[in-house]
């Protein structure tokens, strides 16, 4: 019986590796591209058999260029079967052997479905900023500072200081205890002016001196208990006339903003993954020896906001009690586990000062004791971060890996405050008691390298589903641990070796950019 079976020889780039191979929406879709690569048509072979040889007629030197064949047998199916050309020799003149091995991956495309499976890693159909956070096995480098914003609304206000009497300044009348924030006083606040003006319009730097010597000419020296500097925020919220400070249920607050940095030195990533902490997240100082650590992806409600709000409050106290909480963070509205403390404000001297000595003596400035939730916070991170051995994949990403080859654990622990050293003075001295946000991220060099890891092999998602497909431009990789496909027309040898391809991990081409990591591979 003549013309069983349809053979044509083909020139493509797939290789029986099965790290890459192609995507075709349609059988027709298939065909249409294998027919129109380089090709020698045959069409009177006998029954061709599976994974054999097939002899051509032809010379050795017109058939030794091609490395792809597809065959048909017309007079029992019309199923075209794809195959490596595994290896080409001389039979005879005019005649070459050419041995073939099934190409599963195109051969069945249309013949099996999968279901629901543990996919470790894919390229993902959704890439909201902070949805994706599964630690990567890749290493971090040092971290950088790309940018620093300080809260000037925190830094010491040189003009004035507060002194705390039990007598009213002039008439030495008794005045009793108040309440500062919701917190009693025992004496109530007056605000002094260190730089007042003479009546000449002369500088007085000696302004709170006097009032200090008023008290003490009048024998009530004793009457004042407390000295103490303040940041601009509370004295421009905090007096009614003649220095008199106001009385306040609640503490004094104000709102700050900032704005997300992505910066990585001037890079900008393809893939948010790199948006999200541990590669770039908010560092806090407060100038005092404390620092907190924060996620870009918990502010606010909406993930792709911009902006990063906190509350800033504090009350009037010896040295100053401020804390600052971010305004919306990890779902919660103003979390009181998530915020710092600023370092406290100078206490000041004067004559017949034993509590403020004893203040002084007791360390006062210490911003905290050390609060500490039993696990490293990360700040280490900016020296190079913790990193570890990898274990690679059977698979090309491991090529990949092992080049990486290390392993940084992300940390994902609240933000910890630590200092016990008492600089509040010092700091004072040198314009820093203030909160600054540092935006942290990892060098620019490190941030391609991963950038690009993750355009190739997509991210981490460690999930039950059925992997994705058909859902980026140009390519999508997939990798799963024991895959779950359902077929009842493909040979169990060859089903195998399919899920082999999945579980060691498979990057899914269209055929117009094949193995082409330069195009634009966005969502569709």
């Amino acid at each position: 019986m003549s013309n069983l079976t349809e053979v044509i020889l083909l020139k493509t780039k797939l290789d029986n590796d099965y790290l890459h191979t192609l995507y075709f929406v349609s059988d027709v879709a298939q065909y249409n591209y294998f027919t129109s690569l380089p090709k020698i048509e045959f069409d009177n072979f006998s029954y061709q058999r599976k994974d054999s040889l097939i002899r051509i007629p032809a010379v050795y030197d017109d058939v030794v260029g091609y490395n792809y064949v597809m065959y048909r047998n017309k007079n029992y199916s019309n199923k075209w079967y794809y195959a490596f050309i595994t290896d080409i020799k001389f039979f005879s003149e005019g005649k070459t052997d050419v041995y073939i091995e099934t190409d599963v991956m195109q051969t069945y495309m249309f013949n099996y479905t999968i279901g629901r499976s543990f996919v470790e890693r894919e390229h993902v159909n959704d890439d909201t900023i902070g949805l994706h956070t599964m630690p990567e096995q890749v290493q971090l480098g040092d971290f950088v500072i790309n940018e620093m914003i300080q809260d000037e609304n925190l830094e010491l206000d040189t003009d004035y200081v507060i002194y705390g009497s039990t007598l009213s300044p002039g008439e030495l009348a008794n005045v009793g205890g108040g309440q500062y924030g919701g917190v009693y006083s025992g004496v109530r606040y007056y605000l002094g002016p260190t730089n007042a003006k003479n009546e000449d319009g002369s500088d007085n730097v000696n302004y709170i001196a006097k009032i200090l010597q008023m008290y003490a000419d009048n024998g009530k020296i004793d009457a004042v208990s407390s000295l103490f500097t303040i940041p601009k925020f509370i004295r421009k919220n905090a007096y009614e006339g003649s220095y008199y400070i106001n009385d306040n249920a609640t503490p004094y607050n104000y709102n700050f903003n900032i704005t997300k940095n992505y910066g990585f030195e001037g890079y900008q990533p393809k893939n948010n993954k790199l948006k999200t902490s541990p590669y770039t997240y908010l560092l806090v100082s407060n100038g005092n020896g404390s620092v907190a650590e924060y996620q870009y992806e918990h502010f606010g409600v909406n993930p792709n906001e911009t902006d990063i709000n906190f509350m800033v409050f504090g009350i009037i106290t010896p040295g100053c009690s401020i804390r600052m909480i971010p305004a919306i963070y990890k779902g919660v509205q103003l979390p009181e586990s998530e915020g710092l403390n600023a370092g406290k404000y100078p206490t000041c001297n004067w004559a017949t000062d034993q509590f403020t000595n004893w203040l002084t003596q007791n360390g006062v400035n210490v911003v905290t004791s050390i609060i500490d939730t039993g696990v490293n916070m990360g700040v280490g991170a900016i020296v190079g971060g913790p990193a570890g051995a990898i274990t690679g994949t059977v698979s090309g990403v491991s090529g990949i890996l092992s080049t990486i080859n290390e392993v940084s654990k992300a940390q994902r622990i609240p933000p910890q405050l630590r200092g016990n050293v008492n600089n509040g003075d010092v700091v004072a001295s040198r314009g820093d008691t203030t909160f600054t946000y540092y935006a942290m991220s990892i060098k620019k060099e490190y941030a391609e390298m991963i950038d690009n890891y993750f355009s190739m092999y997509g991210y981490k998602v460690n999930a039950l589903k059925v992997p994705n497909k058909n859902h980026r431009k140009n390519y999508w990789y997939t990798k799963t641990i024991d895959v779950v496909i359902n077929s009842s027309t493909i040979p169990q040898t060859d089903l195998q070796k399919i899920k082999d391809c999945y579980n060691k991990g498979i990057t899914f081409w269209r055929s117009e950019n094949f193995k082409n990591y330069d195009v634009d591979n966005e969502i569709i």
